[in-house]
């Protein structure tokens, strides 16, 4: 069975250093964080979950992180392309004909 791989955003206030190893500190005790990218000008932390359930995740990080965490947002990830039905190939169709050309007097 294939693991789901979910994106979560958290608000954290990276500019306090505090904040910042508690976060970090937090982050590196969960098994099913794959990957972090922390984003200093915007405040964000945004990590990778590969589990079955992000809801458990994103509430026992809650639970840890305390005032820490402003808010933990789950991105829902992008429908896939739906496909494009074939077009049938079609019967040769010729170009509609011209009109000869009259020869100019």
């Amino acid at each position: 069975m294939a693991e789901k791989v979910t994106v979560m955003r958290l608000n954290v206030d990276l500019q306090c250093p505090s904040c910042y190893k508690k976060v970090k500190k937090i982050l590196c005790k969960f098994p099913q964080i794959r990957d972090q990218v922390y984003d200093e000008k915007q405040n964000l932390v945004t990590i990778t979950v590969v589990c079955c359930s992000p809801e458990k995740i994103r509430d026992k990080l809650c639970c840890k992180g305390g005032k820490v965490i402003k808010s933990i947002e789950i991105v829902k990830p992008p429908p896939p392309p739906k496909p494009k039905p074939k077009a049938e190939p079609k019967p040769d169709e010729k170009a509609p004909e011209k009109p000869p050309e009259k020869p100019k007097v």
